[in-house]
This record gives C-alpha cells, structure tokens and sequence, in this order.
C-alpha cells in the first residue's frame, strides 16, 4: 500500500511540473497533500501495529519463560519425590549409622573411616567451643554427612529442669552450629531419647511430653534408634561387643537407625566402625544420611 501511495506521489508531482495554469496547479497542490496526508497516516499506523506486534512477542516471552520456571520447578519436585519414594522402598536396607556427644578427637578418625568407605552419616552434637571442634562441625558438614542437635551442655540436671532451661541449652547449640557451618538443622535427638527416666527426676514425668510437642511444633523432627551399640553401657565399651550388638541387632530390620558415640573416650567406637560397616555391607545394607523425610524411630511413650 505504501510503495502504491509513493508511486501516486510521484505522478502527482509530475502533474504539478506539467500544469499549464495556476488553478491546475493549486488543484494538483491540494491532492498532493491529502494523498501526503493518507501517506504519513499509513505509515502512523504501520508503526502502531509494527509496535504492538512486538509488544505481543515480549509478553509471549515473558509468559514463556515463567511457564519454564513454573516445569522446572515441578520436574525439581517429581525427582525429589523419586528420591524420597527410592528411599522408603520396603525392599531397601538401608543402614543410618548415627554418632552422639560429638565432636572430639574421634569425630576426625570416623570421618576419616567413612570417607574411605565411601559412605555418610549423621552427627547429633553437643557444644565444642575449642580449634578442634570448631573445625570438626565445618568438616562434618563439609564432606557430606548430616549435622543434628543433640543439646550444648549435654547436662541433664541443667537442661531436663524445665522446658525453659532446655530451650535456653537447645538456642546455644544451634547458634553455634549455624555460626560454624551456615546450617540451620530441623533433626535432633534428645539426650538420653525421648523416654529417658533420668529427666523425671529433674522435671517430672510430663517433661519429655512437654518437649516433643514443643519442639515438634517448631518444625524440628526427632530421632531415637532401634539398634543400641551398647557403647554406652561403659566408658569404655569392648570393640567385640559393640560390633557383635550392632550387628545382632540390625538382623532382620529394613531400616536401622544405629546408635554410636564419638564423644572424647569411646576409642573402642573407633577401633569397631569398620568391621560393623563391612558386616553390615554383607546383610544387604546401604548407608545413608537422617533427613525431616526419611525413615524415623520413636520409643514408645513411658506410662
């Protein structure tokens, strides 16, 4: 339309040129400007439209590229479901192992242990203020493994006096382990477990009750254990019993979530980590870290 208009502009220009008479001329002026007119209204017009079409396509783009975040955000989720579905499999042993009272001295050899099995675990520690522990909360977390809260003073005539005194020990080892690693955990394990009778004693028989609403209430899951290493029974433990306990104990179960220590004595933890993963390796198990999603263990209530 626009090159037919240019080629009407050019004919009435020529007629301009070739007028013999004023009024032809004027004449010839006056539809040269109406048709200039129409010309630049064409173009006017063109560009609205020109302008508008790429509007269009911007927001074509915009909406484009939200629906692709809006499906990467639901393929993230439907491949975490996998996962979370793969891990709750019935058919999977799936072995958790789970060390308290940390970190120390032993924390760096079992570390050390895992990391030549290639396998993780999960670390429920108290309140370490020195180089060493500083740096054994950054490592643990540094190469893979599950960081919980087990409580700072591990005192149970501090922190089992009330639900005050435990919240005010439970802030300080979840600032410092947030100060340390940048992590702020939501799995814990209360010490002693969640039915422990030496808090009845410094609290009441309703305390625990008390707690594992509380704490459940502000997002936090805890964790007790359904095979006990018995590394706890003595200061030091034999390294025969304790493997012979884990590995007794982890017979027949699915999932099992295996109490340990690392706290400063049980050298004997140590010296029996690599002969539990190798047993439990030969029943059919694979290792893996506590999450808010995975398998739990609750003792049952205390009457």
């Amino acid at each position: 339309m626009i090159a037919r208009c240019l080629s009407y502009i050019s004919i009435i220009l020529n007629l301009i040129l070739g007028a013999r008479t004023i009024k032809g001329a004027v004449t010839v002026s006056i539809i040269f400007f109406i048709l200039f007119i129409i010309y630049t209204s064409l173009q006017a017009y063109t560009y609205r439209n020109t302008a508008r079409h790429l509007e269009k396509i911007q927001q074509e783009k915009k909406e484009l590229q939200a629906a692709n975040k809006k499906l990467a955000g639901e393929l993230k989720k439907i491949k975490q479901n996998m996962k979370k579905t793969s891990q709750q499999s019935p058919n999977k042993k799936v072995a958790y192992l789970t060390f308290d009272d940390g970190p120390s001295s032993n924390t760096s050899a079992i570390l050390s242990i895992l990391d030549h099995y290639k396998i993780k675990a999960t670390f429920f520690v108290i309140g370490n203020q020195s180089e060493r522990g500083k740096h054994m909360y950054k490592r643990i977390v540094a190469e893979g493994h599950a960081i919980g809260l087990h409580s700072y003073s591990h005192e149970y005539r501090t922190i089992y006096v009330s639900p005050t005194a435990f919240h005010q020990d439970f802030n300080q080892i979840r600032e410092l382990v947030y100060q340390l690693t940048g992590q702020k955990p939501n799995i814990i394990r209360f010490p002693g477990g969640s039915n422990n009778h030496i808090s009845r004693k410094y609290g009441g028989k309703n305390l625990m009750h008390t707690l594992i609403q509380q704490m459940t209430r502000e997002g936090y899951r805890y964790f007790d254990w359904n095979v006990d290493s018995r590394d706890a029974e003595r200061v030091t433990q034999s390294r025969d019993i304790i493997i012979q306990s884990v590995l007794q104990g982890s017979k027949n179960k699915q999932k099992a979530i295996i109490l340990l220590h690392d706290s400063q004595v049980k050298t004997t933890t140590v010296e029996a980590l690599p002969a539990i993963i190798e047993g439990l390796r030969k029943q059919g198990f694979s290792f893996d870290v506590l999450t808010d999603q995975s398998f739990t263990y609750h003792f049952a209530p205390s009457s």
